[in-house]
């Protein structure tokens, strides 16, 4: 089911994708969308990197140095992807991303994000996190100008 669910997504994602035209979400645009519409918005994002992170294999680009900022965006890449844009060049992850423009196609939803223990208790405050979720390489555009 959880396949289904993500390749209706992505075919859904192209479609809206040659829908939208050549316009690009920002981290301050992205904000107004989603209280119109909290389910997630999907469409182009452009950010600069400020922050980059790993985590079980998923690499986040954050648009924010504190990942806890109120209106962060951060984009998430699957490890197997990241290998797929990086293929053939001779930078690390950091040096590749950190303080580029990258624009992302993808899915950009609006999530509490809670830390908890072992046995399951809360060991500090929640936040807020909006995060772009990006299929493959091809929804990649990375400047290096």
């Amino acid at each position: 089911m959880r396949a289904f669910q993500t390749l209706f997504a992505l075919s859904f994602l192209t479609f809206a994708l040659t829908a939208c035209g050549s316009g690009a979400y920002t981290p301050e645009t992205v904000f107004t969308a989603l209280n119109n519409d909290p389910s997630g918005v999907v469409g182009k994002f452009r950010i600069t990197v400020r922050r980059v992170g790993w985590y079980n294999d998923t690499l986040f680009l954050m648009s924010d140095p504190n990942y806890r900022a109120p209106h962060i965006l951060i984009v998430m890449v699957r490890g197997d992807t990241v290998r797929d844009i990086l293929q053939g060049k001779n930078q690390t992850v950091q040096q590749y991303f950190l303080n580029r423009e990258i624009q992302v196609s993808g899915l950009a939803r609006r999530g509490r994000v809670v830390s908890k223990d072992s046995a399951g208790n809360l060991t500090g405050p929640s936040y807020y996190q909006t995060r772009i979720f990006v299929g493959n390489a091809e929804d990649f555009e990375v400047s290096h100008e």
